[in-house]
């Protein structure tokens, strides 16, 4: 499939910078995608629009051993505006005919670990991107060095396999292909909490372009779109 006509890493900003080729190597460690002050101020407005952040939203993902805090754009439609607003930026960092397909929000506890997998295929083009630690220390995200073929079974780690750990500070994102590259974070949290954003893109002309704008994580329950009309 040919390159979009895009910058391939443009500067989105003065603080921003881009480590790896996300197109040799299927990831990219993006420094400062966001302001830190961003990040923090929405943390801020997240926790006061829903009071009940910490017993609402529980989940149970199998990559998880344990509960995590969850919350997906369908919840929370502010959260919407990054996904829709970073996607010029996705375009330009990938070279790709991007459209969105869902987002959301996840709190991690002390000494979780996220186990390794791979995403489906809504996440054909994903970020991670680090809001906030509650004790200031790093939590590394990790991506597997070599495509996969096929999903494999979720493990608790890569075993042989080579992976790179890139560490991030809030505001730092990791740019990643989440159906051929299996991901996590093997080493326990360190932190009480640790907050993230989770973001996803499909090629438009791509074999997985019926993902775009499903809001949802579950595969098949994205709906054909009404007729936009305005009663005037």
């Amino acid at each position: 499939m040919p390159y979009w006509r895009g910058r391939i890493h443009p500067i989105m900003h003065s603080g921003m910078k881009v480590s790896g080729s996300y197109h040799e190597q299927g990831y990219a460690h993006i420094e400062g995608l966001i302001p830190g002050e961003i990040a923090e101020a929405f943390l801020r407005q997240l926790k006061a629009d829903l009071p009940l952040l910490t017993s609402k939203f529980i989940s149970h993902a199998p990559i998880i051993k344990r509960t995590s805090i969850d919350v997906y754009a369908t919840d929370y439609p502010p959260m919407l505006q990054f996904l829709w607003g970073l996607t010029p930026a996705m375009r330009e960092l990938t070279g790709r005919d991007l459209l969105p397909t869902y987002n959301y929000f996840r709190l991690y506890r002390k000494n979780d670990i996220c186990r390794i997998h791979s995403d489906r295929e809504a996440c054909e083009h994903s970020l991670s991107l680090t809001l906030g630690y509650s004790d200031g220390q790093v939590w590394p995200f990790e991506v597997g060095a070599e495509p996969i073929a096929e999903p494999g079974p979720i493990e608790d780690d890569f075993g042989a396999a080579a992976h790179t750990k890139i560490a991030m500070q809030p505001g730092d994102a990791v740019l990643y292909r989440g159906v051929q590259h299996r991901h996590g974070r093997t080493t326990p949290n360190p932190n009480r909490w640790s907050a993230h954003m989770f973001l996803h893109w499909v090629d438009r002309d791509g074999p997985h372009a019926g993902h775009a704008f499903d809001l949802t994580a579950s595969p098949g329950q994205a709906a054909p779109p009404e007729a936009i009309d305005f009663d005037l």
